[in-house]
């Protein structure tokens, strides 16, 4: 049951209401008692006998009053229903023009909300919500600020501040938290929200993917694609000591944190609404099907979750590992060597469990497949950049796509990773392969420098974001 709000109710939507009941029912009651009154002087007519001098006078006196009685319980109501009806008309014009003023709001705040996919991802409790709890300025909070029975444009809190209701009036400004945890939430939650988790085994290079991908957009996101980031800094996230790591040519700390933390920033178009994105980082032990245990059923982030990005270590295939490690030292690229087959069944359990779909169900999203570390020697050559311009020399991206696909999926076959390919195109609504280099080269103390790293990224945000693919296709960008 919904708990009441620290507000008063509207005049129009509530009180207005109450007040028609009273003017009804106060103008009835008048008319009640004058009838009794009436009827009560015909009953104190005192009568002394039939030849008494007063019998004239008490048969005129009855006369009277049973003309004062009848006029009373005739005329009267009429009097009192005909001004009762005039005066319900009046207000029920009142209210229907409010009602009709309160319509026209809540479906334009809804509208307004749907088309712009107002929403919002916690970065600390991983729940989703479209609105947050707003708080007065006396410290009472209201956790449906909307129009309503409280208000149509601005309610009133018991405090006597008037807060406003709607986007178009300010409702962002009031200071704003998460309904779940009270996590502070930027803006007052006019944004659209985009969550994208990272997944991917043991030093698979989730974290240098995330920041490099961070970096990259935070340098060419207006020059390159007219879009403005801005770093949403919460308090888990550790991207500005990247920054200077990765810069100076060392790694990011290993992610150790079995729960899905948060990078969130904002990519917009000008002038349109802030499109907040969450790149999520877990720890790659999270898919070891032996250790796990029930700890990835409990990252909520992915139910809520609006596409995925599968990064897929070309290390971690143990044949193709093989042959790398006859010509070069694999150890330099630090690679992960979890299977990968053993690492999308652990996950998709994981979204099998948390929608409670059949095991043989294909999930209804996204997910960009993208294959790492595209700088050890001979891997470009095979399903990288230079092999897709070779087999499909024209830029247009749907014959880059299906090039990009036929080379990484002949790659999986070439070395007997047929199940796991079966697996992620039957588990999943579309998918899409990618290369990249997250780092450019091996740790040698020189600043690394991220390759195709946007490109999965902006094949899913467009996916989502329509202002964002609009914005680039209007840019003449359409690199995605």
């Amino acid at each position: 049951m919904r708990h009441k709000q620290p507000a008063q109710p509207s005049y129009f939507l509530y009180g207005g209401f109450v007040d028609l009941c009273k003017v009804i029912s106060g103008a009835f009651d008048n008319c009640g008692r004058i009838i009794a009154e009436s009827a009560e002087e015909i009953g104190n007519i005192h009568w002394e006998g039939i030849w008494s001098f007063t019998v004239i006078p008490n048969l005129f006196l009855l006369g009277f009053y049973l003309i004062k009685l009848i006029s009373t319980a005739i005329v009267t109501p009429l009097i009192c229903f005909s001004i009762t009806v005039f005066q319900i008309a009046i207000l029920l014009a009142l209210f229907l023009i409010a009602s009709i003023f309160f319509v026209i709001i809540i479906l334009s705040d809804r509208i307004y909300c749907t088309i712009n996919a107002i929403a919002n991802h916690c970065p600390t409790c991983q729940n989703k919500f479209s609105l947050p709890v707003y708080y007065c300025s006396c410290g009472e909070k209201h956790d449906r600020l909307r129009p309503g029975v409280y208000g149509i444009l601005k309610r009133k809190c018991n405090c006597g501040n008037k807060l406003p209701t709607t986007f178009f009036n300010g409702r962002q400004k009031l200071e704003a938290r998460c309904p779940y945890c009270d996590y502070n939430i930027k803006d007052g939650g006019l944004n659209a929200s985009w969550c994208i988790p990272v997944i991917g085994g043991p030093d698979s290079g989730k974290t240098c993917y995330i920041n490099m991908t961070m970096m990259s957009l935070e340098k060419n996101a207006f020059s390159k694609y007219g879009l403005q980031f801005k770093y949403e800094k919460n308090d888990r996230d550790e991207y500005e000591e990247n920054v200077r790591r990765l810069s100076n040519g060392r790694l990011p700390d290993k992610t150790g944190d079995d729960r899905l933390n948060y990078y969130q920033f904002s990519l917009t178009p000008n002038g349109t609404t802030k499109q907040l994105i969450s790149l999520c980082d877990v720890t790659g032990e999270l898919f070891n099907v032996n250790t796990s245990g029930n700890t990835i059923n409990t990252q909520i982030g992915f139910r809520y979750a609006n596409a995925f990005i599968l990064l897929i270590d070309p290390l971690s295939i143990q044949e193709y590992r093989n042959e790398v490690s006859k010509v070069t030292n694999v150890n330099i690229y630090k690679g992960s060597v979890q299977p990968i087959d053993e690492m999308l069944d652990t996950f998709v359990r994981a979204l099998q469990n948390m929608f409670s779909v059949d095991a043989k169900a294909m999930l209804n999203t996204d997910v960009a497949v993208v294959f790492t570390k595209a700088d050890i020697p001979g891997l470009n050559g095979k399903i990288g950049e230079s092999a897709v311009l070779k087999k499909a020399p024209s830029l247009e991206p749907k014959f880059r796509y299906k090039t990009q696909n036929e080379l990484c999926e002949q790659f999986l076959r070439e070395y007997n990773e047929d199940s796991f390919l079966n697996n992620l195109k039957s588990r999943f609504k579309s998918i899409q392969f990618f290369t990249c280099s997250a780092l450019g080269h091996i740790m040698n103390g020189q600043p690394f420098a991220a390759s195709n790293v946007e490109e999965p990224f902006f094949w899913l945000v467009r996916k989502k974001s329509r202002v964002i693919d609009r914005t680039i296709k209007i840019g003449g960008t359409d690199k995605c």
